[in-house]
């Protein structure tokens, strides 16, 4: 479901890209849950984590974190201009309904959704809604298994 541009919905890399590793990210994700009562809510971004560091594909994938929020790129980009795909945490308050999250994605070329596109999805189905749009942005799936 689509969803109206609020604050802080999309991120922008230029340049070199310096992210983290899934796993340093899954790390610091197990970190605040343990540290952090609340964060039982953001378990949608721990299950996405999960999923990339399993898919075969995480190599291809670069993430770096914006407070809580996941932002994804394709490590095949070669102009410098990253494309990115930001998983929004709980934390950042954007406008969606109960029991649902915001997935955006910033791009520089031209698309069919345009180059900001902001979507709502049930958290259950948090992992092929991530996977559907780091395909078809990216053309990056997991590896078949």
């Amino acid at each position: 479901m689509r969803m109206k541009v609020f604050p802080l919905a999309f991120a922008s890399i230029r340049g070199e890209f310096r992210g983290t590793t899934w796993d340093a990210v899954a790390e610091w994700y197990d970190e605040l849950r343990r540290d952090n009562e609340g964060f039982e809510s953001h378990q949608y971004l721990r299950d996405i984590v999960a999923n990339v560091r399993a898919s075969g594909v995480a190599d291809r994938l670069g993430v770096i974190t914006s407070m809580h929020d996941l932002v994804v790129v394709s490590l095949e980009t070669k102009n410098g201009h990253y494309e990115t795909i930001k998983v929004i945490s709980p934390s950042t308050m954007a406008p969606v309904d109960d029991g649902c999250f915001a997935l955006t994605f910033f791009g520089r070329k031209k698309r069919r959704h345009g180059r900001e596109e902001v979507q709502q999805h049930p958290v259950a189905d948090a992992v092929p809604a991530f996977w559907r749009m780091a395909e078809e942005k990216f053309g990056i799936s997991p590896a078949a298994r």
